[in-house]
Parts: structure tokens; sequence; C-alpha cells
């Protein structure tokens, strides 16, 4: 699989930039509707739109509609909605494929495209393949916006909200306080609204996007921001969700931020003991530390790696009928909701874990103790295939023998930069010093350091 255009997650860079321009938005939006023509067999393809608040955002959506619809191809607009609303829309009507305008957690001058197809999940491997070569292949015109008509759907953002609070029950958080940080992102006007409907005192900062104060020293990057209001009063919850509130990072009651990975050990086991974890298995990606192993071990729960993106996650939870999976990042996917990172539905699953063991955050994600770890990023010359590196390969098999199931290894090289990445984990922070050494120096004699 080779992919120009989509990387993690969607198209993302700079707007304006090299890669994401006006016209890079019209191509994509004639490739969806000959993708969609394609994958759903209809001569009217519909594709619905989102964004977050970036100023940018707008005149991306004239952009990519207007491609789609010189296709012959029909828009539905939501207007600002948090990158799970949308998905949850397309789900829930008539839409071929959906598309979110954001960057996530980036800065405004960022800006991105994020597909969905029809059931509301990303893409699958060969669809984002199929629409990344048409992208490529969709002709180089110059941008020509055509008048189209679109048909406001805003009110789907209502019929999300309503499925959380169903799902959740709307006395979840009586008599609770909240603090929330919207990050001036897509959940400013909905996280309190939505947390207040389950019964929640709620207290909310990063809720006034002006197109450029995204992510700006609020929201999930920068969890100081909701750190110094949950110092100025006694919360029961603090959530700091990012620009397109995909993910969320969690503080428990006494203000402290809590790791991502400590909250999803806390998730698996709360979803095997009420039944809910299926086949008693966590996904998460390779980057995931080896203390979330051993936090789940007693509790019989296995965890399985996938690459780095939570649309990998969310494909193998979706291969395997697995309900629950994450990122340290803050990305959750609450699977018996939907498949795609939510950090208001993750928010809430983890207040619904605390009111139902009547036990308090902190102790429930106690059971949760990082190994050391260290990680070096070595810039090379070239790329030589790791394989080919006798040194390396000796230091490898040395460590794994050494390490055994107290330790773990990630060789790597960048799929973007001229690096090697080496990633050491052990039960020992002097283990974890002397093998990275070890690498270190293997690597020296194996490849030529730029």
């Amino acid at each position: 699989m080779s992919l120009k255009y989509f990387g993690t997650d969607g198209i993302r860079g700079e707007y304006g930039g090299s890669l994401l321009t006006d016209e890079l938005a019209f191509r994509v939006g004639v490739a969806a509707a000959e993708f969609a023509k394609s994958a759903y067999s209809t001569a009217e393809p519909t594709l619905l739109i989102g964004r977050d608040t970036r100023q940018s955002g707008v005149r991306l959506e004239k952009c990519l509609a207007s491609g789609f619809a010189s296709r012959g191809g029909r828009i539905h607009l939501m207007g600002v909605a948090p990158t799970p609303a949308i998905a949850f829309a397309c789900s829930s009507s008539d839409a071929d494929v959906a598309c979110a305008i954001t960057a996530s957690h980036n800065p405004h001058t960022d800006n991105g495209l994020k597909f969905f197809q029809s059931n509301g999940t990303k893409l699958d491997e060969s669809m984002e393949q199929s629409l990344d070569d048409a992208v490529g292949e969709a002709l180089p015109e110059s941008l020509k916006l055509i008048d189209y008509l679109a048909e406001d759907v805003s009110a789907l953002l209502g019929k999300y909200t309503e499925a959380l609070l169903d799902r959740f029950g709307r006395g979840l958080l009586d008599n609770r306080k909240v603090a929330l940080d919207c990050a001036n992102g897509a959940t400013s006007f909905i996280a309190t609204q939505l947390f207040e409907g389950l019964g929640a005192t709620v207290t909310a900062t990063g809720v006034s996007p002006d197109g450029e104060n995204i992510n700006k020293k609020v929201g999930s990057e920068y969890p100081e921001s909701l750190q110094t209001l949950l110092d100025t009063s006694g919360f029961d919850y603090g959530f700091a969700f990012d620009g397109d509130g995909d993910r969320v990072v969690v503080f428990d009651d006494k203000g402290e931020k809590l790791s991502g990975e400590s909250v999803m050990a806390a998730l698996a086991i709360g979803f095997k003991e009420s039944k809910r974890l299926s086949g008693d298995v966590l996904v998460t990606t390779a980057q995931s530390n080896l203390g979330l192993d051993f936090a789940l071990k007693s509790s019989e729960i296995a965890v399985e790696r996938v690459g780095i993106g939570d649309k990998f996650v969310s494909r193998k939870m979706l291969a395997k009928n697995y309900s629950l999976g994450g990122e340290e990042s803050g990305h959750f996917i609450i699977g018996e909701f939907s498949m795609t990172g939510d950090g208001m539905c993750s928010a809430l699953a983890v207040a619904q874990m605390v009111e139902n063991s009547k036990k308090p955050l902190a102790e429930l994600t106690s059971v949760y103790k990082a190994f050391p770890q260290a990680s070096q990023s070595v810039r090379v010359v070239e790329k030589i295939p790791l394989e080919r590196c006798e040194a390396l390969q000796k230091c490898i098999s040395t460590a794994e023998a050494s390490l055994g199931e107290e330790g773990r290894l990630l060789i790597r090289y960048s799929g973007t930069e001229p690096k090697l990445r080496l990633l050491v984990e052990a039960s020992d922070q002097t283990v974890v010093d002397d093998t990275m050494n070890h690498f270190l120096e293997a690597v020296a004699k194996d490849l030529t350091l730029a």
C-alpha cells in the first residue's frame, strides 16, 4: 500500500502550503465523488461535510463541496461539529461518504480532510488507497468553484448528543461538578449542554473560538489550562478535548492529569467486570508501554498492538469485533457506541465507570504503572534494510533473550524522515539505559549517521 496524499489520519498540512491548498480540496471533492459512485454504485452520491472552528475550514468546505458537486454529487452541510459527531451523522443519514475538515490538535494554521464511509467508520485500507489514487488521477485543473445546492443537516448534531444522553442516562452526573476544556474547537458549542443534560454542574474554558485560537494554550495538548481551573475549586471530573473532539485528556477528582494508558487499563478492567469486553482484549498501538500488559495480566485481559494511529485500532476492532481500544494520546474507541475516537463519549464512559464502581478514579487507574523507557531518533544517510544490519540484528537477539517478557523493543525507520527510531522498555531503568547504549553502538557500526 502506497499513499501519496493520505497520512496517519487523513490529509493534513499547513493550509496554503505545499500539500493542503484550495485546489487540492477541489480535486479531493472530484475524487471523492468518483470514488463514492464506484464504491456505492450510485450515480448521484451524497457527501456530508462538517468542520472544526478554524477560519480556513469555510474556504476548504466550499472548494471540497464544489469539486464533489461538479461530478453530480449532492452536498449536506453540518457546520461546526466534532469529528465523532460527523461520523455518527454519516452512519445515521443517507450520506454515502463524510468528510471532517480539521487538523485535530494542530495549530490553526494547519487543516485537513478526514473521510468516513457510509457506516461511520474511517475508510478501510482498500478504500483509502482507492481514494488516494483517485485524488492523484483527478485533473490538475485550475480551481473553478461552481454554484451548488447544499442541504443544512446541522440538526444531526442534536441527534448525536441525544444518542449520548440516551446511552449514558440523563441522571449519570447528578450532583457532580465537571470542568471542561473545549480547546476553542468543535466541542465548544455542545459539550456544556451535553454534560448538563446528564445532571452535572459544568464550568468550561476554551469555549470562545475566533477562528485562530483553536488549541492555543488550551485543550488536550495544553492541559495546564484545565489544571489551573481545577485548582480553583473542587471538581469531581475534569476533561480536556482536542480541536475536533476525537480525543480527551482525563483528570481525577484531585485535579491530577491521568495518563491515557492508565485510563485504558481502568476501562478495560471495568468493561470485563461488566461483561462488555469482547474477547477479553484491549487494542492499542505499538507505542503503548509494556506496563499496560502487566496492569491487565491479573485480570486475564490480553493486549493486541497495531500500527500507530487510531484508524489502525479501529480496523483491528472491526475485524475482530473487539469492543475497546485506544492510544496514550487520548484517542479512545468505545465500540458499543462507535468505531472512531470520541472524546465526549470516552469521558462519559470514564464517568460511568466511576459512578458504577463507587471508587475514586485515582484508585481505579492506580493499577497501571509505566515501565521505564528510553527512546532515540538517529538521523541516517541511508535507510539500509534492518535485516542487513548485522550488529543491530545481533544486539536485538541478545536484548530480546535477556528481556524476555520483562521488556520490549521497537526498532523502525521513520516513514517520513531519514531517521531510525529506537525504543527500549524494561522493568529496570539501568537495564533500559544499558540496552539503549548497546543499540546506539550497533547503529554506529551498521549505518552512516547524518
